[in-house]
């Protein structure tokens, strides 16, 4: 038999196999940091948004309520 030089494919395999499993870790470290997360921060914003849409509504209610009375109008009649 000659000596034959290169890559088997089970040694190629092996890698790619150990590399996938390391980027699998590091992105899913970087999803769950407990302080700067990914997930934390979509967390944060949707409170954020659901704290703006409620502010909103309340600012409505209290145009509408102001129509109302001024109106004459409404549940309050």
């Amino acid at each position: 038999m000659k000596n034959e030089r290169g890559i088997t494919l089970i040694s190629l395999t092996i890698t790619l196999i150990v590399m996938l499993i390391l980027a699998g870790v590091a992105i899913y470290g970087s999803l769950y940091e407990n302080d700067g997360g990914l997930i934390n921060m979509v967390k944060d914003e949707n409170s954020k948004q659901q704290n703006m849409v409620q502010e909103e509504k309340n600012k409505m209610n209290t145009v509408l309520q102001d129509v109302e009375e001024e109106w004459g109008i409404g549940s309050n009649v």
